[in-house]
């Protein structure tokens, strides 16, 4: 009887296992205790580890055509690393279709102009969660979540990362938002995409569970009429406490598991500025700190 019952038991689990396997990856989000210093052991019954909500699912599948890869694009561009005082979006448009705990969702945008991107043009973009821009079909699954390094020809494609990582629209103070703004008048206007005070999830333990490092990034993608790209970078917090040390580790909010760069349409060129993964600093590394600017000039 008792081998019976745990049979039993055993199936009753692996259903449950796969019926949550087919929504994707999930997870919970670690409340702010254990970002301010609390015990965070990863294990059961961890006050830390008590439930704020689970880790929003994204859609898992095999990966699908491009939508926006004919023709490819061509051409290069120039790089240049500056600092100065960066300004946030002063009254700026909520993402359309943005809401607070946004994990992996995209969010078509359509543009003020028309922009040119690798001597291809295009009139509408997404706008991803995870810190980057793609003008082509959004990404799904761990393509949208885990950032290439180095940058590859898997999805997303036709994309401009300023900081794309594994990021989350936390709802406790300071809470984040996606706004976005269009400044200047023709020829010379420009749209600016902001990401503020986002949060991003390490992965913690077996079954791919997910949890808020408490971590806080602000950034930018500034598109500019003339074809020229700008990548801004705002205000950073580190993880605190026992989360210091999860992902990449305490430069997290800096970039070390995160990449930025420019992915030509039908991924046939590449602009990688750097990159990182949970395991730390990629090809490129260069710690990111408030006021940095990227400028990327077509050739």
């Amino acid at each position: 009887m008792r081998r019976y019952t745990v049979v039993v038991r055993a199936a009753v689990v692996l259903a449950v296992a796969l019926a949550a396997g087919g929504c994707g990856r999930w997870g919970f989000a670690v409340p702010l205790d254990a970002v301010d210093g609390g015990e965070d052991t990863d294990a059961p019954g961890d006050a830390d580890l008590d439930v704020a909500a689970p880790k929003p699912d994204a859609a898992v599948g095999p990966d699908g055509p491009l939508s926006a890869d004919a023709p490819p694009g061509t051409g290069d561009y120039a790089v240049a690393s500056t600092s100065g005082t960066f300004t946030p979006i002063a009254s700026g448009t909520v993402v359309p279709g943005f809401v607070a705990r946004a994990d992996d969702e995209s969010y078509p945008l359509a543009l003020p102009f028309a922009f040119a991107f690798y001597g291809v043009t295009f009139t509408t973009v997404n706008v991803s969660v995870n810190g980057y821009v793609s003008f082509d079909a959004p990404a799904t699954g761990a393509d949208t979540a885990l950032n290439d390094c180095p940058l590859d020809s898997s999805p997303p494609g036709a994309m401009i990362a300023a900081f794309w990582d594994d990021l989350y629209a936390n709802d406790a103070a300071p809470a984040a938002t996606m706004t976005y703004a269009t400044t200047g008048t023709a020829p010379d206007r420009a749209i600016t995409f902001e990401w503020k005070d986002m949060d991003a999830y390490y992965v913690a333990g077996g079954g791919n569970n997910s949890f808020a490092q408490g971590v806080r990034v602000t950034h930018q993608i500034v598109l500019r009429e003339n074809g020229v790209i700008e990548l801004r970078y705002g205000p950073r917090t580190a993880p605190s406490g026992s989360n210091a040390n999860k992902d990449c580790g305490p430069d997290r909010h800096r970039g070390c598991s995160a990449t930025v760069g420019l992915e030509a349409p039908a991924s046939v060129l590449f602009e990688a500025i750097q990159c990182g993964t949970g395991a730390g600093p990629g090809p490129g590394y260069a710690p990111i700190d408030d006021g940095k600017v990227i400028t990327l000039t077509p050739l």
